[in-house]
């Protein structure tokens, strides 16, 4: 009788045991989620609408032609729901911000009366009616991730702030007639996830930016590019027509356009500008957390400490960044717009400072590391940042498949959307 209760016993716990665990299998298949990604790629990237993105993929081939990785394509197969839109490879994160919204919404650009006046050109863009990114156009209301590389992330930070937040000025400036991108009251965006994203700006942009002879050049050779050869270069479709550097889209190409150099150069709506450290900082003091939406962000770096006390690249850094990895390093013990450039900010991953790459200065005061938070037993709350582990002897183009992680280029994708899933 007594080897029966033993047994009976022991046959309770476990059926106990087996009901406990379902039901936090349960609970935790519970808590993700299923909403859509949307991957934005960083400055000078491209996207699935453009002929190069066959051979080579941002998201998944890292310039590796016939690589035959394309990240969108994997993660759709696997049952995540993926895409990856195409904005202004060299336009401001305001202007890019515009060109997500109508591209998800399937409308025309809208960049503002407010910012198209202060900036000096055109207030609506390219008509995406009837080319939404997803199919049908975004109701505002099913919430999606978003996920941006370098640039991408101030892209998909302002574009988060906006729809929440909404701007004042536009409101101001247009009444009725605002686009729903600047009315805010829209807490549709789930998470919004950044890899290695210049938040507080990198030296290398002032570098190239503050002689405004860079800009003023580069401004000219995309207008005599947009005249001679239309609105695709190589990998780039520019989408710079609202400043009359490219076509418009009714247009085959484009006309010389003396203010539109000086204007996209010298009014501060490029990426260059919002990538120099005061332009960074000043584009932070616009955007706010939204309360219900999770940050995270990864970083990576590829130097170490050598000669003169600088941070030199290291043999894993791509050769492409070999200058402006450089360039960073050299900075060190300087002060560049008010910062002094001394720890993290030397350290970097060819392009971004690592303290750039972690979170926005503006936010410092609530932002944790996300495996302290864990360890903690804190519970990971939305409305502040969450700086995963640094991915050290890795580079700034890395997120783009040049190199496999720990095991698969795909598993780092995986595990991220895994993470943002969790909750």
């Amino acid at each position: 009788m007594k080897n029966i209760k033993k047994i009976f016993s022991v046959v309770i716990v476990f059926a106990l045991l087996v009901s406990m665990l379902s039901v936090s299998a349960f609970a935790a298949k519970e808590k993700g989620t299923d909403y859509p990604y949307v991957f934005v790629h960083g400055m000078g990237g491209w996207g699935p609408d453009n002929k190069f993105y066959e051979l080579s993929p941002y998201w998944g081939g890292g310039l590796g032609v016939g690589s035959g990785t394309d990240l969108i394509k994997i993660l759709n197969e696997n049952g995540i729901e993926a895409y990856a839109p195409s904005v202004g490879p060299l336009n401001s994160a305001w202007d890019r911000a515009c060109e997500l919204y109508a591209q998800l919404t399937g409308t025309v650009v809208d960049y503002g009366e407010a910012h198209s006046k202060a900036h000096g050109h055109d207030r609506y863009g390219f008509n995406y009616e009837g080319k939404a990114t997803m199919g049908e156009p975004w109701n505002l209301k099913d919430k999606i991730n978003l996920v941006g590389h370098s640039f991408g992330g101030e892209t998909v930070r302002l574009f988060t702030s906006l729809l929440y937040y909404g701007s004042e000025e536009e409101i101001a400036a247009t009444g009725e007639d605002t686009s729903e991108l600047f009315k805010g009251g829209h807490d549709c965006v789930h998470s919004c996830i950044t890899l290695s994203s210049p938040h507080n700006g990198s030296q290398v942009a002032n570098q190239l930016v503050d002689p405004q002879i860079t800009m003023l050049l580069m401004s000219a050779a995309v207008n005599i590019i947009g005249c001679v050869l239309g609105n695709n270069f190589l990998v780039f479709s520019f989408q710079l027509g609202h400043f009359g550097l490219t076509p418009k889209q009714d247009e085959f190409r484009a006309k010389p356009s003396l203010q539109g150099i000086k204007g996209y150069a010298v009014t501060n709506d490029n990426c260059g500008y919002d990538m120099t450290l005061r332009g960074a900082a000043e584009l932070n003091a616009k955007i706010k957390l939204a309360p219900n939406t999770y940050y995270y962000s990864y970083s990576t770096a590829a130097t170490k400490e050598g000669l003169f006390g600088l941070q030199w690249p290291i043999k894993t850094l791509n050769p492409i960044f070999y200058i402006s990895s450089a360039m960073l390093g050299i900075t060190a013990g300087s002060t560049v717009d008010g910062v002094k450039i001394e720890g993290d900010w030397a350290v970097n991953d060819g392009i971004v400072p690592l303290a750039s790459a972690l979170y926005p200065l503006c936010d410092a005061e609530t932002a944790r590391d996300y495996e302290d938070a864990l360890a903690a037993g804190e519970t990971i709350e939305p409305g502040r940042w969450y700086y995963l582990d640094t991915m050290y002897g890795t580079d700034h183009f890395d997120f783009c498949g040049t190199k496999d992680y720990p095991t698969t280029f795909e598993d780092f994708y995986f595990g991220m959307i895994e993470t943002a899933n969790s909750r």
